[in-house]
C-alpha cells in the first residue's frame, strides 16, 4: 500500500518514506508507527494497539513511546504544538488527521475518515437555499459557527478539522452555513440570530431529526440559545463556547474603540490577498497563533462571504442581546469560555451560566478566542464536550 500526504508518501511494501521524492530516513520503530496511524487514518489508535503491534506486547516505557511519537511527528514535518498530521487525544491514543489518499494496484482513492463530506441542500420557506454537510457517527450534534463559515474551505483548516474529527468520533456533527455565506445563498440582508434560529430548524427536518444536541461558537452561541428558546423540544443539550450574551454595542451602550477597530480591519482588508489587516484583525482573537496559521485562517474567512455581507452579519451582532430570553432556555447547557480571551472577556460568558437555569461552566485556560489543538484547554474542551453530551 503508498499513502500520499502533503509532500510525503509512505510506501510499506518497498517500506520507504519519501519527501518530495527523495528517502528520508527513519527507524522500524518509527516507521512501523507512521504505517500503523496511516492504516487507521482518521480512527484513533491507543497505547494498546501501538504496544501489540510495534512492540509486540512486550513491556515497554512510557519514555520509549514518547521518543518514537516526536520521531514519528519530526519525520513527516510536523511536532508536538502543531499537531497538524499526527494529534494526540488526551489520555487515549494518537489520530492521524492530514489529507491523505491511498493507492492500491496503481488506483488512488480517499483514505478512510479523511474523505471531504458532500454537500447538501435544504430550502427554507421564502425559497433560500441552505448548505449543509454531515460527517462522523453516533448521536446527532448541529455545530452553528460564528459568521461566516464555509463547509468545504473549514474542512482543509487544520484548527477546524480537528475538532469536527474529535467530535465526528462519536457524533454524527452536521454543519451548515448560514445564509449570506459560504456555500448558501449569499443574497441576502437578514443576518438575525432568530433567522438563522429558523434556518437550523430546516435542516434538522430536511434530515428527518427532531431532536439533538447543538453546540454554538461566538456569536453561534446567540443563534443557539435564539434555537433553544424557539424550539425547545428540539434540543437534548446545549454547549457554547466563547460565547456573549449582549453584542459589544449593546453591553457597553455606544460603540467602543475595539468594535471600531475590528470593523476598520474587516473593512480594509477582506478584499486584499495576504492583507495585513486580515491578519491583524485574527491576532486580536488568537495572540498564539503564528503568522501562517493567521494567514491562512484569514484566506479562508475572505473567501467566505463579501465583505457586504461581514459587514451586515458583524453589524447585527454587535448591536444584539439574548439577555431576554435566558430564562427559556430549559436544557442540561455547558457553557466555556476561555479566561485570557481579549474580545469577549470571561465575563460575558459567565453571563450565560447564571442566566441559563441549571447551566454549568468550564473556564479554558487560554489566551484565545477558543483553544487551539496544539494547547491542554483544547483536550480539555473535548473531553468536557464528551462526557457533557454522555450524561
Amino acid at each position: 500500500m503508498r499513502y500520499r500526504f502533503s509532500d510525503y508518501t509512505l510506501d510499506t511494501e518497498a517500506h520507504v518514506l519519501l519527501h518530495d521524492g527523495m528517502d528520508q530516513r527513519v527507524e522500524p520503530q518509527v516507521f512501523d508507527l507512521l504505517a500503523l496511524l496511516l492504516k487507521n487514518a482518521g480512527s484513533l489508535v491507543t497505547k494498546d494497539q501501538m504496544v501489540d503491534e510495534i512492540w509486540d506486547g512486550r513491556i515497554v516505557s512510557e519514555s520509549a513511546i514518547s521518543a518514537r511519537i516526536a520521531a514519528a511527528r519530526k519525520a513527516v514535518g510536523d511536532d508536538g504544538k502543531r499537531q497538524a498530521v499526527i494529534r494526540t487525544v488526551a489520555r487515549r491514543g494518537l489520530q492521524f488527521v492530514a489529507q491523505l489518499t491511498e493507492e492500491d494496484n496503481g488506483q488512488a482513492q480517499p483514505a478512510r475518515g479523511t474523505a471531504q463530506p458532500r454537500v447538501r441542500y435544504a430550502t427554507a420557506e421564502d425559497g433560500f437555499k441552505l448548505a449543509f454537510a454531515v460527517s462522523g457517527e453516533g448521536p446527532p450534534l448541529l455545530r452553528v459557527a460564528h459568521h461566516p463559515t464555509h463547509l468545504e474551505l473549514e474542512w482543509t483548516e487544520s484548527t477546524e478539522r480537528a475538532l469536527f474529527d474529535a467530535l465526528g468520533e462519536r457524533y454524527t456533527l452536521i454543519r451548515m452555513d448560514q445564509r449570506g455565506c459560504g456555500l448558501s445563498d449569499l443574497d441576502t440582508d437578514d443576518f438575525s440570530a432568530q433567522r438563522s434560529a429558523k434556518d437550523m430548524k430546516v435542516v434538522l427536518d430536511t434530515l428527518g431529526i427532531d431532536r439533538c444536541a447543538i453546540y454554538g461558537s461566538s456569536s453561534g452561541a446567540m443563534i443557539a440559545v435564539e434555537f433553544a428558546a424557539l424550539f425547545p423540544d428540539a434540543v437534548s443539550h446545549l454547549i457554547t463556547l466563547g460565547g456573549y450574551v449582549d453584542g459589544r454595542s449593546v453591553r457597553d451602550n455606544a460603540d467602543v474603540p475595539i468594535t471600531d477597530a475590528i470593523m476598520t480591519m474587516a473593512k480594509e482588508g477582506w478584499d486584499k490577498p495576504d492583507s495585513a489587516f486580515m491578519s491583524g484583525l485574527l491576532s486580536v482573537y488568537f495572540p498564539t497563533m503564528d503568522r501562517d496559521q493567521l494567514n491562512r485562517l484569514a484566506r479562508k474567512l475572505q473567501d467566505s462571504c463579501p465583505v457586504e455581507n461581514e459587514i451586515r452579519g458583524r453589524t447585527f451582532f454587535n448591536h444584539h442581546s439574548v439577555a431576554g430570553i435566558l430564562d427559556k432556555v430549559r436544557v442540561p447547557t455547558l457553557v466555556m469560555h476561555a479566561r485570557g480571551d481579549a474580545v469577549h472577556p470571561l465575563s460575558v460568558g459567565q453571563k450565560y451560566a447564571r442566566g441559563i437555569p441549571g447551566a454549568q461552566l468550564l473556564v479554558l485556560e487560554s489566551r484565545n478566542h477558543y483553544p487551539l489543538p496544539e494547547e491542554p484547554a483544547w483536550r480539555d474542551m473535548i473531553e468536557a464536550m464528551h462526557d457533557f453530551l454522555a450524561g
